[in-house]
């Protein structure tokens, strides 16, 4: 079955010394064959794999994707499966430790097969427990009285000048009629305008408790910023109608939110929750900002956690990174609405005909054009198609949109007409020298001259401080968003063109030139990012702020954060969480952030792992968190692959849910 000149245990040495599998791997697939007294090398092979599938957040291991002539994809090849998919499942199921999943029977193995999918039995409840509760959520509808919701969407989405759909106005139609909504869609597209109309509508009829989450403080704190942002546009939208419509509903949509971690409770040392399937959350609707960024086990937790009555509503851009561990929710439960050869439109709307006939009357608009019998799950979602950051002819929105849709020769021609908003930068000589690196001298030069603005104000604050002069935290905001105007991206971590190399880069530069003295560990002008969250501070993982005088006794130094009321966080620099210095940070770390002007930095030659982090999705959030200018250091080799290299994660979320 399995084919190798070395034994097993020797292969598995092998591949953890190449970094083709983790300590991790190696160990659990060992310890499986202790625990179940099995002496295979098929099944030490199987238990490496699966686990370092889960570590490279796949929820399983999908056997149809198996190279079974080269397994671990490896140069030279160790080893082979002369076998078939029905032959290898046949095969596994001889062990006790491994079960078939059929007829939803409960599997009590630690691995079970379902179909050709291979998963740790706890993924495997987490991915049906996720997909029953959603397909439950999505069959949910309500009965409206439409003519009378038709006019208050008429109030608060005016008619569009063209007669192009609005998306926004179905998308709220559509969160009105089901217990499950999903609204996806690019940057700018208008999620969260979106949602605090629809809140004020769904506040005009009933006084719902409503709870907003995200699953990073720092995303919770921008949906915190933008509902507010909302809530005044909205005011003023409304001025005009104010004799015709109950205009105080805007004061019952709730702007606080908070992380998915607080809001179900977190319990110290420990994985599990105060909320559950038995002490549910007391709320009627919960909204989740950041959807993409939720993977399986807590999108299970959050959902285990609904009480019976309650509407769910997911926001996030599909197209953006996938959670950092394993699964791909949001990109499982839009998987449908990609489908080829439907309406011509690689990513249409599937309703069902009593869908687009409800959703027609409420919007006014017809959408016959949508209909799909064959699929249920799609009267639950909507796509917002237009982008309100960027201009129908501006460079930034332009190159996202092709590095979306993958075509090559579509990005190059972007990248020929050098717009305005985008600049190249070539890696030149790559040697060990890294001064030989034009590109890399150049982009590092630049970014010293983008931050100086930032350490020119805390250098006048400081003077100000002297004299005697102080006007409280005000300034340390200033400098808080003159310091994210501008923000340097890292494919990877480690290295010389990752965020630790990057940082040190700039802050040695920095230090040349007098601009700060980063021998000292916390010196004045420092910006930090948070990698752990902190409930007893208020601080969370992605939270970023600066080391500034304190206004109150400005002989001390404090790290300081802008909150998301506005105000300011200062926190002693020895009661900091982990952290690091953020000149630069990862494109991860980016998400639900923008800045006025980004920089990218790709590797000119990068490690066989560092390909496989190369993704379309990474270089669409990095293209996409800036709003004014974007510039890329890398070489075309780089930028082809990843623009080619879409994330496929391993799950049965999507067939099951579709």
């Amino acid at each position: 079955m399995i084919y190798s000149n070395k034994p097993m245990t020797e292969l598995l040495k092998i591949w953890e010394h190449n970094g083709a599998l983790t300590p991790l791997d190696r160990h659990f697939a060992l310890e499986m064959a202790r625990m179940h007294n099995i002496d295979s090398p098929l099944f030490l092979f199987i238990c490496a794999l699966l686990s370092k599938q889960l570590s490279n957040q796949h929820s399983c291991l999908a056997l149809h994707h198996l190279n079974y002539g080269n397994p671990m994809e490896e140069s030279p090849r160790l080893c082979n499966l002369n076998c078939s998919d029905v032959e290898l499942i046949e095969e596994l199921l001889h062990f006790p430790a491994i079960s078939l999943y059929q007829d939803g029977q409960p599997c009590h193995t630690p691995i079970v097969i379902d179909g050709t999918r291979l998963y740790l039995q706890r993924y495997h409840q987490f991915e049906l427990q996720v997909a029953s509760t959603l397909t439950k959520l999505s069959q949910n509808q309500f009965e409206l009285d439409n003519a009378l919701i038709a006019n208050e969407l008429e109030v608060v989405f005016p008619k569009l000048d063209d007669d192009k759909i609005d998306w926004q106005k179905v998308a709220a139609a559509t969160a009105l009629t089901r217990k499950l909504s999903v609204i996806t869609g690019g940057p700018g597209t208008g999620k969260t305008t979106t949602v605090t109309k629809l809140l004020y509508v769904m506040q005009l009829h009933n006084n719902l408790n409503i709870k907003l989450v995200a699953p990073t403080g720092k995303a919770a704190a921008r949906l915190t910023e933008s509902i507010k942002a909302s809530k005044v546009r909205l005011r003023n939208h409304l001025l005009p109608h104010q004799n015709d419509i109950d205009t105080s509903a805007v004061d019952r949509i709730p702007e606080d939110a908070s992380t998915i971690h607080r809001l179900l409770g977190v319990i110290p040392n420990s994985n599990k929750f105060r909320h559950n399937k038995d002490n549910p959350l007391r709320l009627d609707l919960l909204i989740v900002d950041e959807a993409s960024m939720v993977d399986l086990p807590m999108m299970h937790k959050v959902l285990s956690a609904l009480p019976n009555n309650a509407r769910l509503i997911l926001l996030g851009d599909q197209d953006q990174l996938a959670s950092v561990e394993a699964g791909a929710v949001l990109a499982d439960i839009c998987a449908g609405l990609a489908e080829e050869n439907f309406a011509n439109d690689p990513m249409s709307m599937r309703y069902s005909k009593q869908q687009a006939q409800v959703l027609s009357e409420l919007t006014q608009t017809d959408l016959s054009q949508f209909i799909d019998e064959n699929s249920r799950f799609g009267d639950s979602l909507c796509m917002l198609r237009h982008s309100h950051r960027f201009k129908g002819d501006a460079g930034i929105g332009k190159l996202a949109e092709a590095v979306n849709h993958g075509v090559i020769n579509d990005i190059l021609g972007i990248w020929q007409k050098q717009y305005d908003e985008l600049s190249w930068l070539g890696h030149g000589v790559i040697s060990a020298n890294l001064q030989e690196n034009i590109g890399l001298v150049t982009l590092i030069n630049q970014s010293v001259e983008y931050y100086r603005p930032y350490l020119q104000m805390i250098e006048q604050l400081s003077v100000a401080y002297s004299v005697g002069m102080n006007d409280g935290d005000q300034t340390a905001i200033e400098v808080i968003d003159k310091f994210n105007q501008y923000r340097l991206l890292c494919a990877t971590r480690s290295g010389h063109y990752g965020v630790e190399g990057i940082n040190k880069q700039i802050a040695d530069i920095l230090t040349k030139r007098k601009l700060i003295d980063a021998k000292q560990e916390f010196y004045l002008g420092r910006p930090i990012i948070i990698q752990a969250n902190d409930y007893n501070l208020g601080l969370f993982n992605g939270d970023i702020g600066i080391i500034l005088q304190d206004s109150a006794k400005p002989d001390r130094l404090m790290a300081h954060f802008v909150q998301a009321d506005g105000s300011v966080l200062k926190v002693l620099p020895a009661r900091l969480p982990t952290h690091e210095t953020c000149f630069a940070m990862t494109v991860h770390k980016s998400q639900g952030s923008e800045f006025d002007r980004v920089a990218f930095v790709m590797q000119p030659k990068p490690t066989p792992s560092q390909w496989q982090l190369l993704t379309k999705e990474l270089l669409y959030t990095a293209v996409t968190r800036a709003k004014s200018h974007f510039v890329c250091l890398g070489t075309r080799q780089v930028f082809e692959h990843c623009s080619g290299n879409p994330t496929k994660r391993a799950s049965g979320l999507a067939e099951k849910l579709w």
